[in-house]
């Protein structure tokens, strides 16, 4: 039986799994999950799997979001406003995916639909984190990776199309490492940013969802995932994790 993993505390929702802690925020999805904590220490500077939405450069307004908890998901429902011609829903799943040793892992699902006979949607899902190297999977089978930094500037990339949206990030601690990846049926155009800050370079992952004209009355859904690895072959652990990911029947969410 999965044990409820998210706790609504006033405006937030807190994620308590075991070992992983953070805040959500439903009213301003940009920022992610933040506050995290591996392990009851800080991971500072980290905000992950946030979803950027159409005209939202203010956090929604209380009456536009609606959210609950059950089990290890986290719902949170975006009105259609005229400013935003859609109705948006994320999910963010916790607990769900075969953990293959990993320390933990958070699915973002992304689903939209409008009233408009003909509109184009456009999300994009951002993180934010410190990293001291960082690489992108370029064969799958092999789990061959291209290291993408430490860079000695800053910078702003686009995704190379012949690599999998798939991105291995080694985190200032010496222990431990993220990986996130785009569902390859769900994957449109991945960029990053590296800007050098300290001793660690800031990076700024985003992934664009969607790109297909959304006629009125059809879902478009969309998948990506986090997953926290130990540092010890990791590499590995995040290219099986891609093929399990990749290889997985679209969710069933209501």
């Amino acid at each position: 039986m999965l044990l409820h993993l998210w706790h609504i505390e006033n405006d937030t929702v807190r994620l308590q799994s075991a070992r992983l802690t953070g805040i959500v925020d439903p009213a301003n999805p940009p920022v992610g999950i933040h506050q995290l904590q591996l392990d009851q220490a800080p991971l500072s500077g980290m905000s992950l799997l946030g979803v950027e939405l159409p005209a939202a450069a203010t956090p929604a307004a209380k009456s536009d979001v609606d959210y609950y908890v059950r089990g290890g998901d986290l719902v949170a429902t975006y009105a259609e406003t005229p400013a935003r011609p859609l109705r948006a829903q994320i999910y963010w799943r916790a607990g769900m995916q075969p953990f293959d040793h990993a320390i933990a892992a958070i699915e973002l699902i992304a689903s939209v639909q409008t009233s408009l006979l003909d509109s184009r949607p456009e999300l994009m899902t951002q993180s934010e984190l410190p990293a001291r190297e960082a690489f992108q999977l370029m064969d799958p089978q092999c789990a061959d990776f291209a290291r993408l930094a430490p860079t000695p500037a800053s910078s702003d990339r686009n995704e190379h199309p012949e690599r999998a949206h798939c991105y291995l990030f080694r985190l200032p601690s010496a222990k431990i490492s993220y990986a996130e990846m785009v569902h390859p049926a769900d994957a449109q155009r991945s960029s990053y940013q590296v800007r050098a800050c300290g001793a660690d370079p800031e990076f700024r992952l985003r992934h664009q969802l969607f790109a297909e004209r959304l006629e009125k009355g059809v879902i478009l859904r969309a998948r990506v995932l986090g997953v926290w690895l130990d540092r010890e072959g990791d590499q590995a652990a995040a290219a099986r994790h891609y093929a399990t990911f990749s290889a997985a029947e679209p969710p069933l969410t209501t």
